[in-house]
């Protein structure tokens, strides 16, 4: 995981979290019609060319697709260098189903985790529903790891799926989108919800996703670092520098009008606070960690 510049060992930069789509391919809820942005089939080409103008060499690719794990052999037989790691949709409350879907997935070597889409799901509670957390716990058992897509009204069940699983890595997506558009300052239940689920070893979390959070109808409301800064020293300040990660969700950023490297940009300066060892780790070491990333460039 590193790589030598100026005689220095580095560790090697990893987005922890972009996706790909091809909308004849796979029928997507969303994107959708609602976001003309992005909806559009956006692979391969695209990737490189946005990884390219921030100089990123290696990342993730996150699911779109619930209980698909087509898209995830889609993903992972694409042959694209940077991608180092893929997280796949997976049936967690058919267990014989999801059985099978993990055997014929672990035959590749940078399938590394499984993540669920829980607002397609009724209930608030759904993550921590017995079938849920037993599909987890197979899960756990082949060393893969769970991205948990939270929103705040999910966040308390992180630390609880945590202590119930702990053999089971977690990483909180998008440190849990909070609630930007009604307020730059912190909510008293989402900094208490983020530490219980920083008080479990087995807990990291992304610092994603945070532009698309800030007017998440129209993307009209412009931001600055500054938009951000109390959120990130929260998370940081909670996980510390060994478990918290950096991730574009590229390319949903699109829906502000940014681009890939400006997301790049505003994520190192929003850690540029820390030594530079542990920027490093925040940058690419602790995804690498995390996801137990190989052959990275």
């Amino acid at each position: 995981h590193y790589y030598i510049t100026n005689n220095l060992r580095r560790m090697a930069e990893v987005d922890s979290h972009f996706h790909v789509w091809e909308l004849d391919r796979f029928n997507y809820p969303w994107p959708n019609s609602d976001v003309a942005a992005i909806f559009k089939t956006i692979t391969y080409p695209d990737l490189t060319t946005a990884l390219e103008s921030a100089g990123v060499k290696n990342a993730v690719f996150v699911q779109c697709l619930n209980n698909n794990i087509e898209e995830a052999k889609w993903v992972l037989e694409s042959g694209h260098p940077a991608i180092k790691g893929v997280v796949a949709g997976v049936n967690l409350t058919d267990h014989e189903v999801l059985a099978q879907q993990l055997d014929e997935l672990c035959k590749y070597d940078k399938f590394v985790g499984v993540r669920h889409i829980l607002d397609m799901e009724d209930s608030y509670d759904w993550v921590i529903r017995k079938d849920v957390v037993a599909g987890l716990r197979l899960v756990a058992a082949r060393g893969k790891s769970f991205d948990f897509l939270s929103r705040p009204h999910h966040l308390h069940h992180v630390a609880t799926l945590a202590r119930t699983l702990p053999e089971l890595r977690i990483v909180i997506d998008h440190i849990a989108k909070p609630h930007l558009s009604k307020s730059l300052r912190v909510a008293p239940d989402w900094q208490k919800n983020m530490a219980e689920a920083a008080s479990c070893p087995n807990v990291y979390c992304k610092i994603s996703g945070l532009v698309t959070e800030v007017d998440p109808q129209d993307h009209a409301t412009s931001w600055t670092p500054q938009t951000f800064v109390e959120h990130v020293e929260v998370v940081l300040g909670a996980f510390g520098p060994d478990r918290v990660m950096i991730g574009s969700d590229w390319p949903v950023l699109r829906l502000t009008g940014t681009n890939y490297r400006d997301v790049n940009l505003l994520h190192k300066s929003l850690i540029s606070g820390l030594s530079e060892p542990d920027q490093e780790k925040v940058r690419g070491g602790n995804a690498a960690k995390f996801y137990q990333l190989k052959n990275l460039d």
